[in-house]
């Protein structure tokens, strides 16, 4: 059975495994060890909502920012992985689906994410109504 629960202090390390292992492929490829992994995990779980999905054991977890832009009006989903063996198998779709039901009975007005141009997600996003900003896009500037 699936669930969706605030992550707890003792999940940590599996999800920060998960998050390294996940970020490491493309399109991301992102260098992560464990110990930064960790690291961002405990980040994530002191300053916003970090949450862990299960379904018998840990399958992934989603990060929302519930104070971006207009605090208690617009939900940040900061980061989501799904270990690979699980993807393709309605997960992300059923979170997505418990984080906008948790989001709208808080009052919240809007879901907002930043999605990489060849993720494979944007299929998911697409199919949930996650759709480009109309008004706002992603500036960057290489230092």
């Amino acid at each position: 059975m699936k669930t969706l629960t605030k992550s707890t202090e003792g999940e940590l390390k599996k999800l920060a495994e998960i998050y390294m292992t996940e970020f490491s492929k493309p399109p991301f490829n992102e260098n992560w060890t464990i110990k930064k992994a960790l690291t961002k995990m405990k980040e994530f779980q002191k300053n916003y909502d970090l949450y862990t999905i299960k379904d018998r054991e840990i399958r992934g977890f989603i990060v929302v920012n519930p104070n971006f832009m207009c605090p208690g009006e617009v939900a940040f989903g900061e980061e989501m992985a799904i270990k690979e063996q699980f993807q393709n198998q309605g997960y992300g779709t059923w979170t997505f689906k418990q984080i906008f039901k948790i989001y709208k009975k808080k009052g919240y007005k809007s879901f907002l994410a930043i999605s990489n141009k060849t993720s494979r997600a944007n299929k998911l996003y697409k199919r949930l109504g996650i759709l480009p900003c109309k008004e706002n896009v992603l500036i960057e500037k290489e230092l």
